[in-house]
């Protein structure tokens, strides 16, 4: 199996929902996340704290990319699949696709010999 990764972009924000949607979508979540884990397909992933930092040859900046057209980062899941069509499937049944968002799908390629 290979690995990959599942960018978590966009989405609507909590605060912009009711108690029962928020609530409703963490149940979603944990049974998600419940499944992925009893298959063995779920390596780690934790959603991203607002801010950061954009580093580069140039230098710094104190706050991180805000592309509104495909959506800001704002979390990610390390997934195990047999390809990339076995990963897309896993990321279509993600609750952050009923949450208005979108996910990048991305094979992790292994680390070349030093």
């Amino acid at each position: 199996m290979k690995e990959y990764l599942l960018l978590l972009r966009g989405g609507k924000p909590m605060s912009e929902k009711t108690d029962a949607e928020n609530k409703a979508e963490m149940q979603a979540w944990k049974k998600y996340m419940g499944e992925l884990g009893q298959k063995g397909q779920l390596l780690g992933g934790l959603p991203l704290q607002s801010g950061g930092a954009v580093i580069s040859a140039k230098g710094a900046t104190k706050k991180p990319v805000e592309s509104s057209k495909e959506g800001i980062v704002g979390g990610y899941l390390i997934v195990k699949a047999d390809d990339l069509k076995q990963a897309s499937e896993i990321a279509k049944a993600c609750p952050h696709i009923e949450n208005e968002g979108n996910i990048e799908v991305r094979e992790i390629a292994p680390m070349p010999a030093m």
